[in-house]
């Protein structure tokens, strides 16, 4: 009978995705599955000794002008509490986040029955949140905008 790695390798190639798995902890049976659905890289995470626990993350790259640290956290908080389970954090000095859930299922095909719902969670969240940090520093630069031509006597 194959291990949780290769069970959720196979289900996700089987629906069509090609995958890369790599060991993270091969003494302690755990590995990092890479696939990519719709122009996205996901990362699922197995563990044959927790063979019901796994984590699935993808990553999104923040656009340069709107790395804004701080007001990039509070989006990041504010929407992981309208995510629920959802976990974000900030990597590369800040030039992208991951959005993460950890899902404990009891098995493998308990997992794989709610794998795509999953996935859509992890993209749902990660979207709201790139569109907010982009929504944010737009109207931050419009706001900087206005306020100094008004400053100048231009409006």
């Amino acid at each position: 009978m194959p291990g949780v790695r290769e069970t959720i390798l196979r289900f996700i190639e089987s629906e069509g995705h090609k995958v890369d798995a790599t060991p993270i902890d091969a003494e302690d049976g755990v590995s990092e599955l890479l696939f990519r659905t719709r122009g996205q890289v996901f990362s699922v995470t197995t563990d044959e000794q927790r063979e019901g626990s796994f984590s699935l993350s993808t990553a999104y790259e923040i656009p340069e002008w709107a790395r804004d640290r701080r007001q990039n956290v509070e989006v990041l908080e504010r929407v992981g509490k309208e995510h629920s389970g959802v976990t974000f954090s900030l990597a590369h000095d800040g030039h992208l986040f991951v959005a993460t859930l950890d899902e404990e299922t009891g098995s493998a095909q308990a997992f794989m029955q709610v794998f795509w719902l999953i996935v859509a969670r992890v993209r749902e969240a990660g979207s709201r949140a790139i569109e907010e940090m982009v929504d944010r520093t737009e109207s931050k630069h419009a706001a900087e905008k206005f306020i100094n031509s008004f400053m100048l006597g231009e409006r």
